[in-house]
């Protein structure tokens, strides 16, 4: 017995459309894990990055017919996804006790890379922590999701010349402050002479 081939994205999102239900779920499963692994890297929350990742799903299924039959799926879900992810960071920070958001660059889940201590995980959310929101987006689409940068020009809603120039100066910020993270501290005698302090 011979199966049948798996529809593409797009004859899923389509079928959608068109308002079969199952074929909404299926793009869910499909693409549901790495949507949150995303957000959980944009917000560094995993709870959070649910809470997005479900309201995203509330507005792609909205925007079902906006969406531009034979146009590539995956790039338009991210561009809602990101929105979503803008979104709750913005509301994070305006609630008391709200801080910027650390993002998480290797793993969705803490704890699936057993090479990677909380230190150097820690290390690694401080620094991308300190790149450049338009940056840190394009490298996550990238390097972290695998997005070719035709995708990530498209769910980024700019040009591919400036995807790769984010994605590269990206990877320079990120280097550079986790150099700066990763750092020893300064001995103590060190500090006295800094401090103007004797040895």
């Amino acid at each position: 017995m011979e199966s049948l081939p798996t529809p593409t994205d797009e004859a899923l999102a389509e079928r959608a459309q068109d308002g079969d239900l199952d074929a909404f779920e299926a793009l869910v499963v499909r693409h549901g894990g790495a949507l949150i692994g995303a957000l959980e890297r944009m917000l560094g929350d995993h709870h959070h990055a649910c809470d997005a990742a479900q309201d995203a799903w509330i507005k792609v299924h909205r925007a079902l017919p906006s969406y531009r039959r034979g146009a590539r799926f995956r790039p338009w879900l991210y561009a809602i996804a990101l929105n979503q992810g803008r979104d709750a960071l913005r509301a994070r920070k305006r609630r008391p006790g709200g801080s910027d958001a650390t993002l998480e660059v290797l793993t969705a889940h803490p704890g699936s890379d057993p090479d990677l201590g909380s230190p150097e995980r820690a290390a690694i959310a401080a620094a991308l922590g300190q790149v450049d929101t338009s940056y840190r987006e394009a490298v996550i689409l990238v390097d972290v999701l695998g997005l070719g940068y035709a995708e990530a020009a498209a769910a980024l809603e700019c040009a591919e010349g400036t995807v790769k120039s984010r994605v590269h100066r990206g990877r320079v910020a990120f280097r550079d402050a986790y150099e700066r993270v990763t750092a020893p501290p300064p001995r103590p005698a060190a500090l006295r002479t800094l401090r103007g302090g004797n040895a």
